[in-house]
């Protein structure tokens, strides 16, 4: 029976080390005389150097340094210093750790791997009260049971998936700054109350490796200093406590699951310009398979150019109704800055909604409506809901999980630990900033792609038509073109498996071509 305890760490490397004749530098003592530097205007080994001829105890004079500037507050040495670890522990630290802005993850997927019984991660509170850790077991496997079920009747696994809780095995690689641990630090210690314990596991885990990693007298100043962090997307903190997500949410959103609440527009005619002509561009690539192949980079780099250029020329923010699930796939686009509600206000909506609706879910007699009512706060993906079979054992299997919620927290288990047992389809509010670059280059061509999450993609897919209305009145209706799939951006699919979406522009694309396609792009790694 896997623990919360159980969490395992492993250090996987830190940067920057210098080695040399005297034995080197620690990454603190490469910043701290890169700090030096800036008024030294010499180099971190030439400064050494000197150090170590007058007879300086460099230990004493990195600290030193340290004091005048990090414990000042100046940020630039904690975001210099990076270290990588992997981890096992439950899927929650994917939900806790990963939208960090400064930080960079992979994470074994949700929506791919499966999950059995072996896989149940049990926080401590419920392993030492009896009633409270046969309740969880039962209903964990209950939920294993019937996300099985509903997959043995063909709904695809990233919709199935939205079942399941959070509180099951889960690895992945991590790379944090020093920067970056002190705002996950300060976050925790501000919502200790709310958050996964195994975020204090591994605060303490990663803590007492600092003296080896050679950055423990940088992070000392640097969490001390009077300067806050860059904010971190946490979901997991107090309820009663306001914030702008929800209260647009609850005054914009009406039925919708998202909706564009802000544009600001700086576009100008020569922007305009560079479009025609990049859309001239296109098209010759989609009438012409030689031309593709010989230009389609070139045409790529048109986009990127553009967008470096006019990066700052539109700022969009929408506010969706998302499930977690789903809010998982967002955080990671880090270049999007985003304020989310508390995953506690969600459940206790979705308890709320789920419990007055309760007899008609378990007498199988739900409405059209209801079913709408109890997607709101709990997504009920589409081939589920249109399926009589499967609408009835997910929507019992939800209810089930969310009343075991309710009947955990009486039973004295804090909420922090009950929340291992909610599916990842509960919903939760998110105010998003897009910019330019992932308007026409980044999140909208990657997200409207056939092989993102079924939900993600619909939402993205209402999002961009949404848009395109706004940037129709704007007289933008010249950008709204330029507003597609990734596979669009070259004139072929890089994937594996095609969805044919290009073929709505390049009639000439087939099988034979897109494997054409996938051999040169092999080509030109082998041969590069």
């Amino acid at each position: 029976m896997p623990s919360t305890k159980d969490f395992k760490i492993n250090f996987l490397g830190i940067n920057p080390i210098m080695k040399d004749d005297t034995g080197g530098l620690d990454p603190e003592s490469i910043c701290a005389l890169g700090a030096l530097m800036t008024f030294k205007g010499a180099s971190t080994e030439n400064l050494k150097k000197q150090a170590l001829e007058k007879g300086q105890d460099l230990e004493k004079k990195v600290k030193v340094i340290l004091k005048n500037s990090s414990l000042k507050g100046h940020a630039s040495m904690a975001t210099t210093p990076v270290f990588s670890f992997s981890y096992e522990a439950s899927k929650f630290l994917d939900s806790a750790l990963t939208g960090m802005v400064f930080s960079s993850s992979l994470m074994a997927s949700g929506r791919r791997t499966d999950s059995t019984y072996e896989d149940v991660v049990y926080p401590t509170s419920i392993t030492k009260n009896e009633k409270a850790l046969s309740l969880y077991k039962e209903t964990s496997e209950k939920i294993l049971d019937i996300y099985h079920e509903i997959l043995a009747s063909e709904v695809g696994k990233d919709q199935a998936s939205k079942l399941l809780q959070y509180g099951v095995y889960g690895t992945g690689i991590i790379s944090y700054s020093v920067e970056s641990f002190n705002s996950l630090k300060r976050e925790y210690e501000r919502e200790k109350e709310w958050m996964p314990e195994e975020i204090g596991f591994f605060i303490e885990k990663i803590e007492a490796e600092f003296e080896k990693l050679g950055i423990s007298s940088l992070f000392k100043t640097r969490s001390l200093a009077p300067r806050i962090s860059y904010p971190v997307p946490n979901i997991f903190k107090n309820p009663a406590k306001s914030n702008l997500a929800r209260e647009l949410a609850e005054n914009k959103l009406n039925n919708s699951e998202s909706e564009i609440v802000a544009i600001n527009n700086l576009a100008t005619d020569k922007l305009k310009d560079k479009f025609g002509l990049l859309r001239k561009n296109l098209e010759a690539l989609y009438s012409d398979k030689d031309l593709m192949i010989k230009n389609w980079f070139k045409v790529l780099e048109e986009r990127a150019e553009i967008a470096r250029d006019y990066q700052n020329v539109l700022d969009i923010k929408t506010i969706s109704n998302l499930s977690w699930r789903v809010w998982g796939e967002k955080k990671r686009h880090r270049t999007m800055p985003m304020t989310v509600d508390s995953i506690y206000y969600a459940i206790e909506k979705a308890c709320q909604v789920w419990r007055d609706l309760k007899d008609n879910i378990l007498n199988n007699e739900l409405s059209e409506k209801q079913i709408n009512i109890l997607d709101k706060a709990v997504n009920i993906p589409s081939t589920i809901r249109t399926n009589e079979g499967t609408l009835k054992i997910y929507t019992e299997t939800v209810l089930n999980a969310l009343e075991t919620y309710t009947e955990l927290i009486s039973l004295g288990i804090p909420a922090r630990d009950a929340i291992f047992i909610i599916p990842r389809a509960v919903r939760i509010y998110v105010l998003q900033d897009i910019n330019f670059f992932n308007l026409i280059a980044g999140y909208f061509p990657l997200r409207l792609c056939a092989t993102a999450d079924e939900q993600l993609r619909r939402v993205t897919h209402l999002e961009a038509e949404k848009i395109k209305v706004e940037l129709t009145k704007l007289g933008l209706d010249w950008l709204n073109w330029h507003i597609e799939p990734k596979c669009l951006h070259t004139s072929f699919c890089p994937e594996k498996n095609c969805c044919w979406y290009l073929k709505k522009h390049v009639k000439y694309y087939d099988e034979k071509v897109h494997q054409e396609m996938e051999d040169s792009l092999e080509e030109l790694f082998e041969n590069k």
